[in-house]
């Protein structure tokens, strides 16, 4: 039996612990009477197959209510704080009585189901809101339309469960700026990874063409009012546009291939950009290592290989700069070499032993 009481106990404290919501209270729900009342509405579910429209599916997925007033909202958001303020203080009695934390479990699965049914409700009642955020973007194209209703939904969630109806501030304000907001953020991730094949209206062109002409004819962009005479256009669209545009003149171009073909030649991309004197890095390597076994020999020795390996000397030419001998040279050459074989040997086995 204590086994069996032990995981009731703990179940019951996890379920208080994982609650998504914040930690709001108000004065009623500590009055054993009071009930917040359950709003739920009745569902009404669309056909929708492949060829429906992106915006369809979203709404037809989990069926469709209608839009809450603002009481209703508060009262579903009460049902929510209420469901978790009793959690919370079941987790937080004390005590070994077997009974009692098995009625507790038994409880808190009864409130967390009426604080999910009162989220989803919350939530299927304001995914219209998620589609007039996504309206602006539909200039895109319907490819993209799936994924931002989709990130309008996680917007929407997470701001249900960030609200805090005790302020007074008005839901609907609260998860448009959340939804809008994240739809921003997205659009620009993703326009600046290049991975938004962004296909610009026919009014953006024709947009975008007046702008570059003025420019290059007056050398200022044109204000609203001129492209708007220009286009022949409601200065209120050319003002609804202009940040897309601007939007789509920052757009990385697509990625070109190295090995792309210019042109009728036969060269490629790679042709044209690569340095030819850039020195390769093994080569620069190597050079270094035995200009450091040059360093660490003695400097008649470094001056001899300097001589005759940098400057071309001959033997003869060397050994009348030191007085000796050709044969006397060649000697001092060979052991500043054996020298420098020795010095680098060192090294790599020193390197090997600290891999």
């Amino acid at each position: 039996m204590s086994g069996a009481m032990e995981q009731d106990r703990q179940d019951v404290r996890e379920a208080a612990v994982g609650l998504p919501f914040l930690m709001l209270e108000i004065p009623e729900f500590h009055d054993p009477a009071y009930e917040p009342q359950a709003i739920r509405q009745e569902r009404r579910y669309g056909r929708a197959d492949s060829l429906t429209q992106p915006i369809t599916r979203f709404l037809a997925d989990r069926g469709q209510v209608e839009i809450l007033q603002s009481e209703q909202i508060t009262e579903l958001f009460r049902e929510i704080y209420w469901s978790c303020f009793h959690i919370r203080r079941l987790a937080e009695v004390e005590t070994d009585d077997p009974e009692f934390w098995k009625d507790a479990l038994h409880n808190t699965l009864i409130y967390a189901s009426r604080m999910e049914a009162a989220e989803e409700e919350l939530f299927i009642a304001n995914r219209q809101l998620v589609v007039a955020c996504v309206r602006p973007f539909y200039w895109i194209g319907q490819i993209w339309i799936s994924d931002f209703l989709q990130e309008g939904s996680r917007a929407l969630g997470n701001a249900i469960r960030k609200f805090d109806f005790t302020r007074g501030v008005p839901f609907y304000a609260y998860s448009q700026r959340s939804i809008q907001n994240r739809l921003r953020n997205f659009f620009r991730d993703h326009i600046r990874t290049g991975a938004l094949g962004m296909k610009p209206s026919y009014d953006m062109t024709k947009i975008l063409e007046v702008m570059k002409n003025w420019k290059d004819r007056h050398g200022t962009d044109p204000s609203e009012q001129i492209i708007a005479e220009l286009v022949e256009l409601p200065v209120e669209r050319v003002h609804r546009l202009l940040p897309l545009v601007k939007q789509w003149q920052r757009m990385p171009q697509t990625p070109m291939s190295l090995d792309a073909v210019l042109g009728d030649t036969q060269s490629s991309l790679h042709d044209l950009v690569a340095d030819h004197d850039q020195i390769d890095s093994a080569e620069e390597v190597q050079r270094n290592e035995v200009w450091d076994a040059v360093s660490r020999l003695p400097e008649r020795l470094q001056i001899i290989l300097k001589r005759r390996y940098v400057e071309g000397f001959t033997l003869e030419e060397v050994g009348e700069e030191f007085g000796l001998t050709r044969a006397r040279i060649k000697q001092l050459q060979d052991e500043a070499l054996q020298k420098m074989r020795a010095f680098m040997r060192e090294t790599y086995a020193r390197e090997n032993r600290k891999i």
